[in-house]
């Protein structure tokens, strides 16, 4: 006994996978495209989490299926997408990009219910890699920056200058101790004593 398969293109998969994958990739991507609509209403808040997250079960579960063309899209949406939240904040070109993206998905996925398998469009494809290929770039400019053109890590270091010496203090004077003066007042009493009186002219 034979399992029921849908035949689309050439692909071949089992009735029960194929009403799982489109009952919830209609529901997934249904949930992008609105969640990315509201975004694009309001650029100063950051991408919703939940975005990663769609496009993520859209790229997986189109994988399983063989759905390559929906999950190839999903995927680099996926990834032009975090690195948006990353940023500060979106930019109309972003959002206007990532909702086209949403839609593009959705159409895919209207073209496979009704038995076609089709490509994304390839514009909006090279757009959302570009956003990666801009975020590598910046990457190498910083690793250019903090590196030397001769591949040497430059790093800032401030010199600060040598202190001048301090000047050697003067010697104080010596000071006579009681002791010397002592000494010295008997050595002239003693001198006295020992000079004899000059004698008289007359």
């Amino acid at each position: 006994f034979e399992e029921p398969v849908k035949a689309i293109g050439d692909l071949r998969i089992d009735i029960p996978l194929y009403n799982v994958y489109l009952n919830e990739a209609d529901e997934w991507s249904r949930r992008l495209l609105t969640e990315l609509s509201e975004w694009a209403l309001e650029l100063h808040e950051p991408l919703p989490e939940s975005t990663l997250a769609l496009t993520h079960s859209l790229a997986g579960s189109s994988a399983t299926v063989g759905f390559t063309a929906l999950s190839e899209i999903a995927r680099v949406l996926e990834h032009a997408l975090d690195h948006v939240r990353l940023q500060v904040t979106g930019t109309p070109e972003h959002a206007r990009l990532f909702v086209e993206s949403a839609e593009d998905i959705r159409r895919l996925l209207h073209q496979f219910a009704a038995g076609f398998l089709k490509e994304p469009n390839p514009e909006l494809l090279e757009a959302l890699k570009a956003i990666l290929e801009l975020e590598s770039q910046s990457a190498f400019t910083l690793i250019e920056d903090e590196w030397g053109d001769d591949g040497i890590f430059v790093e800032e270091i401030s010199i600060e200058p040598e202190p001048e010496p301090e000047p050697e203090p003067e010697p104080e004077p010596e000071i006579e101790t009681e002791l010397a003066i002592a000494k010295e007042t008997s050595l002239l009493e003693e001198g006295a004593e020992e000079t004899p009186p000059l004698a008289s002219l007359e």
